[in-house]
């Protein structure tokens, strides 16, 4: 009679309780693939509990918890039942299944990266907010930054190197991690340094007009000028310069991204000449008489002869295209005064003009009867004569030129 007693109050102590189902994690919303587990609880229970999933039967055990890893939604209740005596049903959990999200790993800059350059990784939970998320970061498969805050992950490499790259999300509100993102791989190169190209390359002038170009083999580039060590322009990898001044002129150029720059090109000289200025020789000499023959030459100083074209011009009007203008036979009408001029073979380079010379044509005709030429012989005499005057020479052989009196 004792142990009937006991039972019916141990029965009815049970029945009073209504289970209470909970589900961990505690989620409205629980990723495809997730591992849950719900719990039933009962006061003071030692009976079996039994489980029910979307209305019907599933399991039963002596544990009141069930794990399972969830792959669509579904509806829970729980009760307990002891020697054929049993529980109200608990409250019904329902759990609601989406697809777990995937991780988008992106990095900036885009294109080719280069040492010394920062770099920043970032991994974004597309359809949620930034805040729910904790981050996660892998470097060749091996863990590098363990769920941090922050979803950008910036460092600055110093060497050249190629890595793959990866990332996760772990939700802040109830640790469920998101699908691994994309591999991105980074691959670093040497910092860059560009090149220069002149143009034209030689026979450089003051007053000519260069063109310097700056190159660098990938895109998204300013560019940076020197002349001289001092910068002259930006942002144009074009740079057109006026020369003015004689002598070398050395230029230089780099590259700017962002706040990165390469390393400066090696240096260009540029050897800058004077213009040259024609010098003019006249033989024999620059007063002729009428019939004589006349060479008049435009030499340029420290030029090459056969690298320019001269010009001869006569009191203003043009003469002769040779670097010699010989008169063959002088006549009053060749007396003037004379420039030359030089002009660089196949290119666009002109000379200053020389200084001018002026010819003289004596009307006097120069013959071979105008110039007589004797020969003497001198030799002492012991005593003058008489009404002679009395010099002093040595031995050797005297030139005297007689003009004929006509």
């Amino acid at each position: 009679m004792l142990v009937l007693i006991s039972l019916i109050r141990v029965g009815q102590a049970q029945a009073v309780f209504k289970p209470v189902l909970s589900v961990e994690p505690n989620s409205p919303q629980i990723f495809r693939g997730e591992t849950v587990t719900l719990t039933c609880r009962i006061s003071g229970w030692s009976g079996l509990y039994y489980w029910n999933k979307d209305g019907g039967y599933s399991h039963s055990s002596a544990e009141n918890y069930y794990t399972i890893k969830v792959d669509q939604s579904h509806r829970y209740r729980c009760y307990g039942s002891i020697d054929g005596r049993s529980t109200p049903w608990s409250n019904e959990v329902t759990l609601s299944v989406i697809e777990r999200p995937k991780a988008v790993l992106t990095l900036q800059p885009d294109g080719q990266i280069f040492s010394g350059q920062e770099i920043t990784f970032t991994c974004e939970i597309r359809g949620h907010a930034d805040t729910e998320w904790m981050y996660n970061w892998n470097k060749d498969g091996v863990q590098i930054s363990s769920y941090t805050e922050s979803r950008k992950y910036s460092f600055t490499p110093v060497e050249s190197l190629s890595a793959k790259y990866t990332c996760s999300g772990r939700r802040r509100s109830d640790s469920q991690t998101s699908e691994t993102s994309n591999t991105v791989t980074l691959t670093v190169s040497e910092k860059p340094k560009p090149t220069v190209r002149v143009n034209p390359q030689s026979s450089v002038y003051t007053g000519d007009r260069v063109t310097l170009n700056c190159n660098l083999l990938s895109n998204g580039w300013t560019f940076l000028w020197y002349k001289d060590r001092v910068q002259v322009a930006e942002d144009t990898n074009t740079l057109h310069d006026t020369v003015s001044n004689a002598g070398e002129t050395v230029y230089q150029c780099k590259a700017r991204r962002g706040n990165y720059d390469s390393e400066l090109s090696d240096t260009v000289t540029l050897t800058v000449r004077a213009l040259p200025k024609p010098v003019v020789s006249i033989n024999p000499d620059e007063q002729v008489y009428r019939g004589e023959t006349v060479t008049l030459r435009c030499d340029l100083q420290d030029e090459e002869d056969s690298d320019w074209i001269y010009s001869w011009n006569k009191d203003g009007s043009g003469v002769s295209s040779e670097q010699e203008y010989r008169i063959s036979s002088a006549e009053t009408s060749h007396a003037g005064k004379y420039t030359c001029r030089g002009r660089e073979r196949g290119g666009s380079h002109s000379s200053h003009t020389s200084d001018a010379v002026t010819l003289t044509v004596s009307d006097d005709v120069a013959g071979p009867s105008d110039v007589i030429y004797t020969e003497l012989e001198i030799k002492p005499q012991k005593k003058a004569k008489k009404n002679q005057v009395k010099v002093s020479v040595e031995y050797g052989t005297v030139y005297s030129q007689l003009k004929q009196n006509s």
